[in-house]
């Protein structure tokens, strides 16, 4: 519900800038503001997406996270978007979301807050310490294999986040 009053809000907004500056303006100067934000957009677009990519792949090439890169692409991406849509409060937007510190400074907000509701904690991980059956090394547990487990066994049991406060025996 939220969601469509702010999307009502917005539009609204929208539509009282279109019509003021179309009054300032004149409706082929606003069309013409409005064609001319989209081509340079697009063209911006262009250039920062090939600059987005390279980085993405240059992570890629030297093994490290790339989390900066996506973040990059995906407000590059968002900012396309409101580039298509007409308006130009979208556009200011847009233009703003083109400039790369804003970028930067937005996934590092975004990464914060992701932190703080938890949403960026890794999950459970597994460890496979041996592969059960017979194989090239022996069967799996033999303590004198040269693939033997040589740390300490923590005994326990799993517990399924869905079956807390269930009564599972």
């Amino acid at each position: 519900m939220r969601i469509l009053v702010a999307l009502a809000v917005y539009l609204a907004v929208e539509i009282t800038v279109l019509v003021l500056v179309g009054q300032a303006v004149g409706f082929w100067g606003l069309l013409g503001l409005l064609v001319l934000s989209a081509v340079v957009g697009a063209w911006a677009i262009k250039r920062e997406g090939r600059r987005s990519m390279s980085a993405l792949v240059e992570a890629a090439r030297r093994g490290r996270p790339a989390e900066a890169e996506v973040a990059d692409g995906m407000y590059l991406a968002l900012a396309g978007v409101l580039l298509v849509v007409p308006g130009l409060l979208s556009t200011l937007a847009a233009l703003v979301l083109l400039v790369p510190p804003v970028r930067r400074a937005l996934a590092r907000r975004a990464a914060a807050r992701a932190v703080r509701a938890g949403s960026a904690r890794r999950g459970p991980s597994v460890t496979v310490v041996g592969v059960a059956g017979p194989g090239p090394q022996g069967p799996a547990g033999d303590p004198s294999g040269p693939g033997a487990f040589r740390g300490t066994v923590v005994e326990g049991h799993v517990l399924d986040s869905r079956e807390a406060g269930r009564d599972t025996t």
